[in-house]
Order: structure tokens, then C-alpha cells, then sequence
């Protein structure tokens, strides 16, 4: 399938210009280019348009920012059905619908609310806004349906090597950022357990080490939420805070999940098969690698019921596309820096620690080699 958007009708969109004037909303959460929203009927409004379409839904509103790079909500929508959708199975990705957002009044109330949170709002957030934009979009809420489930969210990132990775690297792409980023800075997460492997995820089947490395990971620690705590954000390196320690069925499921399922291996043949060349070697211009970006920029989000009866859920999001003109100065610079600096070959001074599946394997493999040297020796060969 040729990732080219193709000429697209106008989207179908969800709901009349006003639906969301009737509606209450609550931050739930933001990244660098959108703000994500609850929307809440009032009582007043049961039985209007409004309630129709959002109660019982499961849906949050997603909104864009001022002052971003981002392609319109129209071009995000047209690129996730025409080029994203098709590669997953629908139960793999977070659904989501174009909405219009009801003009000036409804981006005032959100800004309103914005305003209130900035003060927990993460240092470089605070103070962004919503942009005076003519739709939102409704996405599946991935949150808990009940106070027992498991819910946390992960960046998969790069499942494979950059093709344009040194052959000698010790280091997948990943990892050897991390490396650049602990060098530049010695006191950020000091230990090099505080790293998942994106290449532990391939390896979770065949590998303990790995296994264990990714549960150790994604297991949310014990954490009783404050009465203003919003839903995590949870990378690689990191932990849903708010969520409850898994029951023992909880991480025999979660387990299951990482050492079977498919999301993860199809989201990294689609890497692969969009890129062969590498940030180095790729033609900004070439959708099948933009692809390939978007596609190593997602973020999965997983929910273990309570009830043991009902199946794991893992679904994939911001899976929107790439702006190449404003990204491909940084991707190519980033390579660079990496190959130049030593850090996909471990050779910076200090040495950072990361924990690579790579450096393991060489570390493997190297020792091997010495056991079969040894021999050799010993029989005088």
C-alpha cells in the first residue's frame, strides 16, 4: 500500500456546529501540539443533541494549539484514514471522529480552563492555548472503566536499528540518544535501569531478561492520587502513577500480551518497510518515510480489565503525520550527533550506561567468543 494521501471527500463529521456549546469540560491532559479535554453533558441538557452524541460514548475531545507546525485537524484526519488506518486492524488504534467545534465561545471556555490549570500544567506548557481552529476531533477514551483496571500508556518508538546506524553499533537508535542526552546532562536518571529498550519489546518471547525489563517497566508503581492528579502520561522510562498495583491475573495477562501479541511486531515491519535508508539517507520529500516517522513517534495505550474474563486492549495513537519541512533539519542533526559523537558505538567519555538489548547481545557474544578461545588455547591449537 503506497502511503501517498490521495484525494480525499470531505470528512464526515460528527455532530451539528453547536453540539459542544451545551457541553461542560475538564483538562484531562496535553501534549506539545494538543490539549485533551473530558466532555461532560450538564443535567439541564439530557435528552438535547448534546447528549446523544457524547454520553455513553467513551470519547474525549482532542484540540489543536496556537502557534504549532502541526497539518490542520482536516489534513491529520484525511493522512490517519487513507494511510494509517489501513495498516492496523481497527481494534489496534485509537478510533477517532472530526467534530466541529462550535466557533469563538467554546475555544474561550476551553482557553478558561487552561488558564486555571496552568499552574500544574508542565513547565513548558504553561501559558499555550487553544487555537481558534474550526474542528477538534473525538477520540476513544482509554482511561479506566473501572477503579480496579490497569490502564498505562508507552512509546514503542524505534522497534529496529536506524538504517543509517553505524554496522558496528552497540546501541540501538533509542538507547544511544539516551546516551547523548545523560552526557549532556550527568544528573538526569543516573541509572541505566531507568531505560527500556524499545528492542526488549521484540525479544519479550524468547528473552526473561527482556521480559522482566519491560514489566519492571510498564507496571504502574502504588500511588494514591490527589484530588487535582490527571490521567499520566507515561513513557519508556517511566510509570503510571495513578493507576493500582496489578493483580496477580493483572500481570499473568499483561505478561501473556507482551510474549503474543501482534500490535507490536506489525508496528515494527511498518518501520522497517517505509525505511531503509535512514534519517541520513531518506528524501525528506518521501511519504513512505514519513511514514516511517510518524509510525516510531506513536504512543500505545494499554488497558488490563479488572474483570478477568474480559481481553487486554492495546491501541495505538498520535499517530499523525509528520511536518518534514520543519522536522527533517532536526532528524538529520540528531543522526549526526550520534554517529559522530560515539553514542551508537558506547564510545563517549564517560561511558553512559543504557542497558541496550544490542550491548547485551555483544556482550553475549563477545563472552562466547572468549570461552571458544579459551579451548582453543587449552588444546594447544
Amino acid at each position: 500500500m503506497s502511503p501517498t494521501v490521495p484525494f480525499v471527500s470531505p470528512p464526515k463529521l460528527l455532530g451539528p456546529f453547536s453540539a459542544l456549546e451545551d457541553c461542560d469540560f475538564s483538562f484531562v491532559g496535553e501534549g506539545a501540539s494538543n490539549v485533551v479535554f473530558e466532555v461532560r453533558v450538564p443535567p439541564s441538557k439530557r435528552g438535547s443533541i448534546s447528549s446523544k452524541l457524547f454520553e455513553g460514548t467513551g470519547n474525549l475531545l482532542r484540540v489543536p494549539k496556537a502557534g504549532t507546525k502541526a497539518y490542520s485537524y482536516e489534513d491529520l484526519h484525511a493522512y490517519w484514514e487513507t494511510v494509517v488506518k489501513p495498516l492496523f486492524e481497527p481494534q489496534n488504534l485509537v478510533q477517532h471522529q472530526l467534530i466541529l467545534l462550535g466557533g469563538e465561545a467554546v475555544i474561550r471556555r476551553l482557553n478558561s480552563i487552561l488558564e486555571k490549570e496552568d499552574a500544574t500544567r508542565r513547565a513548558d506548557f504553561r501559558g499555550s492555548r487553544v487555537a481558534m481552529a474550526k474542528y477538534g476531533m473525538l477520540i476513544e477514551d482509554m482511561r479506566q472503566r473501572h477503579p480496579d483496571d490497569l490502564t498505562f500508556e508507552f512509546k514503542p518508538k524505534w522497534l529496529a536499528q536506524s538504517p543509517s546506524a553505524p554496522p558496528t553499533a552497540t546501541r540501538c537508535r533509542n538507547c544511544a540518544r539516551e546516551a547523548l542526552k545523560r552526557h549532556a546532562n550527568p544528573d538526569r536518571q543516573p541509572k541505566s535501569s531507568a531505560i527500556l529498550c524499545p528492542l526488549d519489546f521484540r525479544t519479550c518471547a524468547t528473552s526473561p531478561i527482556s521480559l522482566a525489563n519491560v514489566l519492571n517497566h510498564l507496571t504502574p508503581r502504588v500511588h494514591k492520587p490527589t484530588a487535582n492528579a490527571h490521567p499520566p502520561s507515561v513513557s519508556l522510562n517511566g510509570h503510571s502513577p495513578a493507576s493500582p498495583r496489578p493483580t496477580p491475573s493483572q500481570s499473568a495477562r499483561l505478561r501473556h500480551w507482551l510474549q503474543t501479541n501482534t500490535l507490536l511486531p506489525r508496528l515494527r515491519q511498518a518501520q522497517l518497510a517505509n525505511d531503509g535508508l535512514g534519517p541520513l539517507g531518506a528524501d525528506a520529500s518521501d511519504p513512505h518515510f514519513q511514514l516511517a516517522m510518524t509510525l516510531r513517534d506513536c504512543t500505545c495505550f494499554v488497558r488490563v480489565p479488572a474483570n478477568p474474563e474480559l481481553p487486554i486492549e492495546a491501541k495505538l495513537a498520535d499517530l499523525d503525520k509528520k511536518n518534514w519541512m520543519a522536522k527533517m533539519e532536526y532528524w538529520r542533526a540528531m543522526e549526526q550527533k550520534l554517529i559522530e559523537g560515539g553514542y551508537y558505538e558506547g564510545k563517549e567519555v564517560p561511558r553512559m550506561e543504557t542497558g541496550c538489548v544490542l550491548e547485551r547481545e555483544r556482550g553475549w557474544m563477545k563472552g562466547i567468543g572468549e570461552q571458544v578461545k579459551e579451548v582453543k588455547d587449552d588444546d594447544g591449537v
